[in-house]
């Protein structure tokens, strides 16, 4: 059982050097400066932020064809139940260092604290990166998503029109566009818009599952849905299974989105992990549910597994008409489109702290926070940028992009995993401080080690095409981008940010609290950078 204690910050822990009111990154004192960003986010509006962007049951609706494709209906589900079970065990693992460290900067953040003072800010640059490259990814799969949603929802309406790849990256790009001007312009609306997305995908969700439950005359049986197993891959059914197992991870994406706004509510170090556990939680009492419904609803396989839109084909197949199965759709595309605004807004704020911390090419640009808005809006429209040029990789090679976003899902689980990894290795007791939420000395380890195990065991399904013989249809990219992405950042990190990156600065909710228990001074702190493990 988990371990809820009321004073989140009674011990600090054991790397946290505080000296006449600095606090230190390597071996130089920086100024403790207060939070920059206004406390507008409430428990409910974190949870509804965190959902938006994790939105399991949206989520799954646009990635199941894969699994579908390597397995039929029984990979499609009894994968999501392995993702379900395996993203429990993480989320949890990550939620505890999220309860000790809460900060916008998030797994990176985790890791430099985590991590012997000799290596942290090499770790720290290492995951600061991959977290930007991932959540920019995940915008980037969540705006492709809606492009190709909108684009084929007019070539079902007009059967003449089919969408070119530059005609999708030009919607994908107004897309963008559209939701970080709702972010520049409207921040202050942002809390009260999560929540209007949260009770939105709610409600689609119960409409949905209602509809094609209720709707539905015939469709697929029982053991076709569990048992019947189809393998169009060209693998073994033990390997394509493995391998659509990985894609339904898809479903809890994002999960760590509520972290990166943790300085903009009161008392991060309870509500984070809250509004994480009430995501998964939440996540797998829709999706589940849902995926069976959409399962049994479907009569004909193959026209939803060769369907540009197949969430749109399963509606028509489940009513037997267009328009109920458009306006489902389209119910599905607003919410996923709130979705884009989450993700772009996460990506701002983690990048602004990781250019608040030095870490960023031009980090003096992208760390300044608009005086009126009191928003990064630098960082949100340098990230937004990005992932619009990024986009043009599409027009090009659409395996070349998709290998990309399979790209996001792998690195953020890398994220999830490593900061637990060091901590596992380390000693928990040794390194963490007390908090909020406690995993306690049974469950804590086993959480830990789940998440290694697991992360490495996805990372390896990632390597594989989805389908053999491999074509240039079904190539996979995503070992290529690994070592391209490592060698981008090992080579950044030796070549300019090695003398002038120390890793982020400490904002620890709870710290004056801990100050007004412990006699902490230079005099008895361990000095830093000293290598003392």
């Amino acid at each position: 059982m988990a371990d809820y204690t009321t004073d989140s910050m009674s011990k600090l822990p054991e790397q946290v050097d505080i000296t006449g009111g600095k606090v230190e990154h390597g071996n130089t004192p920086l100024n403790h400066e207060p939070n920059e960003l206004p406390q507008q986010f409430s428990l409910f509006s974190t949870l509804a932020f965190g959902f938006s962007m994790t939105n399991s049951w949206l989520g799954y609706s646009a990635t199941f064809i894969t699994p579908l494709l390597l397995g039929g209906s029984p990979t499609v589900f009894f994968g999501l139940i392995a993702a379900s079970i395996a993203s429990c065990f993480i989320t949890a693992g990550l939620a505890e260092l999220a309860s000790a460290y809460p900060s916008s900067g998030g797994q990176y953040h985790f890791a430099y604290m985590v991590t012997p003072p000799k290596y942290r800010a090499l770790v720290a640059f290492i995951l600061g990166w991959l977290s930007v490259v991932a959540w920019a990814l995940t915008s980037a799969s969540t705006a492709l998503v809606c492009a190709q949603m909108v684009g084929n929802l007019a070539g079902i309406y007009h059967p003449s029109y089919i969408a070119e790849a530059w005609q999708t990256w030009m919607i994908y790009s107004s897309l963008i566009l559209i939701a970080t001007a709702i972010i520049y312009y409207l921040p202050r609306a942002l809390p009260r818009g999560e929540m209007v997305m949260f009770v939105s995908s709610f409600l689609g969700f119960i409409v949905s599952f209602v509809t094609v439950l209720a709707m539905r005359t015939n469709g697929q049986s029982a053991k076709a849905v569990f048992i019947e197993y189809e393998n169009n891959s060209g693998w073994g059914d033990g390997t394509s299974f493995i391998i659509g197992l990985g894609t339904c991870m898809y479903a809890y994406l994002a999960i760590d989105g509520a972290c990166h706004i943790a300085e903009e509510l009161p008392n991060p170090g309870r509500d984070i992990p809250r509004a994480m556990g009430l995501t998964m939680l939440i996540g797998i009492l829709t999706v589940i549910p849902w995926t069976i419904a959409f399962l049994f609803s479907i009569t004909d396989t193959d026209a939803v597994a060769s369907s540009s839109i197949p969430v749109f084909t399963i509606y028509l197949q489940a009513t037997r008409s267009q328009p109920a199965a458009t306006v489902l759709t389209v119910w599905i595309l607003f919410v996923y489109f709130g979705a884009l605004v989450s993700c772009i807004v996460t990506t701002g704020r983690l990048a602004y702290a990781f250019a608040r911390d030095g870490g960023l090419p031009y980090s003096e640009f992208f760390v300044k926070i608009h005086p009126a808005h009191q928003s990064p809006n630098n960082a949100t429209m340098g990230c937004a940028a990005v992932v619009v040029v990024y986009g043009l990789i599409y027009t090009g090679s659409a395996a070349a992009f998709n290998s990309f976003i399979s790209m996001s899902i792998l690195s953020l689980n890398l994220t999830y995993a490593l900061p637990q990894a060091i901590l596992l290795i380390r000693g928990r007791e040794r390194v963490l401080p007390k908090r909020t939420f406690a995993l306690g000395r049974h469950l804590g380890p086993i959480c830990n080690a789940f998440s290694i195990l697991w992360v490495l065991f996805i990372t390896i399904i990632f390597c594989f095409p989805t389908s053999i013989p491999t074509t240039a249809a079904s190539m996979n990219y995503v070992s290529v981008i690994i070592v391209g992405i490592s060698v981008l950042i090992l080579v950044s990190w030796w070549t300019c940010k090695r003398k002038t990156f120390f890793g982020p600065t400490i904002e620890i909710q709870g710290l004056e609290v801990a100050l007004q228990h412990h006699d902490v001074s230079s005099s008895t702190s361990p000095a830093r950078g000293s290598g003392r493990d």
